[in-house]
């Protein structure tokens, strides 16, 4: 070999080492903090030895308060109910925010949500089949009809409306219908003002059946802007709006009595000053997953947590296979010195707490393994905490939801069933 070449590749070597120290993991972990040690120790005193997922009551109340001084006195905050998938949970948000109006995304809600709020203004988040629509009154219980009138159906081509026009004739009721409009998205909804007419000479020919109660523009691409109301993409998304609105004046429509829905828990906070839409919906700002760590809900705090408890303990790595695999980890890595396994696992969630924990060796329903530096010390039952990254299905995997307050375990709230 040439001087030369056995130079060059002495570099290259010494190159690539350089990197891989550049590189190497810092130690990241860290014992719980006072707020996740003081839960650890009530789960462990109260708990139920199982997974189970936890609201703290006053930073949810924190959040509401910021979304309800976000829509202000002269616009309706509306509920999200598939983010707050529980009776008693909704409730406090209601009471807290004093408001009565819901979006609804699923059939078997709609229908818990008449039985337990009758006086509710229930807007459809989403185009249901009209076999859905049918269910729903079917299952309606005799002293739940008079929620049937509070029931805004969203409706998104003449077609589904002809459907729901022909359901309300067949069961003798009146429908309130809201359109939704493609405000650029493009998910669906009507795409252009002049898709209204033959939907609103369709609402006006038959005043028995069907009545219109507003619209509906959806814009959560508009979410990672960062975007204020003078942004050129929130101005598209008004502007497309106000061609609906100003279409519905024109067909002799009174819009000043239609419920004008947009936004969501990423954008509510953008139309603060804004007076084209009255109706602004969120649900999960109120408890905070990790995908809603977005610019505008930057001062809310996270209210949500799944916590599970420690099954098994190792002073070493673990894995199966080759044990100089384990060596060659915990040697390059200290955050993998140490090794848990955890009470079920695989959610829609990350670790929190303690600090440094990163996925899961591999995922698991029933015990999964993650590994931490030798500066987590847990124990064996001691619990470890994740915060969702949605809440609307995972918040159903866990039975009751377990309310905290005042540093203990104040209410247990039931959450709803998928089917029924």
């Amino acid at each position: 070999m040439k001087r030369r070449t056995l130079l060059l590749g002495g570099a290259g070597i010494a190159a690539a080492a350089g990197v891989g120290v550049l590189w190497k993991p810092g130690d990241e972990g860290a014992p719980h903090d006072a707020y996740f040690s003081a839960l650890n120790e009530l789960l462990k005193r109260d708990g139920p030895g199982r997974p189970v997922m936890l609201i703290d009551v006053e930073r949810m109340r924190h959040n509401i308060d910021s979304l309800t001084a976000s829509v202000g006195p002269d616009k309706t905050y509306r509920v999200v109910v598939k983010s707050l998938p529980s009776v008693p949970l909704l409730e406090r948000v209601m009471a807290r925010a004093k408001t009565t109006a819901l979006m609804v995304f699923h059939q078997p809600f709609l229908n818990a949500v008449a039985q337990s709020f009758p006086e509710s203004d229930a807007l459809l988040g989403k185009p249901m089949p009209v076999a859905a629509a049918r269910t729903y009154f079917g299952k309606l219980h005799a002293g739940d009809r008079s929620a049937a009138v509070n029931v805004q159906w969203l409706i998104d081509s003449a077609e589904r409306l002809a459907q729901y026009r022909a359901l309300a004739r067949q069961l003798g009721v009146k429908l309130r219908v809201n359109l939704e409009i493609d405000v650029g998205l493009h998910r669906g909804g009507l795409q252009e003002p002049q898709a209204l007419t033959p939907i609103l000479d369709a609402i006006t020919a038959d005043p028995e059946h069907l009545e219109l109660s507003g619209f509906m523009g959806y814009e959560p691409h508009l979410t990672g802007l960062a975007a204020g109301l003078d942004h050129p993409a929130v101005q598209s998304v008004l502007s497309i709006y106000r061609g609906f609105i100003d279409a519905a004046k024109q067909a002799g429509v009174d819009v000043g009595n239609l419920t004008l829905n947009g936004a969501g828990s990423h954008t509510l906070k953008i139309y603060q000053r804004d007076a084209t839409m009255n109706d602004l919906a969120a649900g999960s700002g109120v408890v905070m997953p990790t995908d809603f760590d977005t610019h505008h809900l930057a001062g809310h705090r996270p209210a949500l947590f799944i916590a599970t408890p420690i099954l098994k303990r190792y002073d070493g790595l673990r894995v199966a296979g080759d044990p100089l695999i384990a060596d060659v980890l915990s040697a390059w890595d200290p955050n993998m010195r140490r090794l848990y396994y955890i009470y079920g696992g695989y959610w829609k969630a990350r670790v929190v707490s303690p600090a440094g924990v990163g996925q899961p060796i591999y995922e698991s329903t029933n015990q999964s393994p993650v590994t931490t530096s030798t500066a987590v010390d847990l124990q064996v039952d001691d619990y470890m905490f994740l915060r969702p990254t949605q809440s609307e299905h995972v918040m159903l995997q866990f039975g009751d939801l377990l309310a905290v307050s005042g540093g203990e375990i104040s209410e247990r709230w039931p959450v709803f069933h998928q089917t029924g």
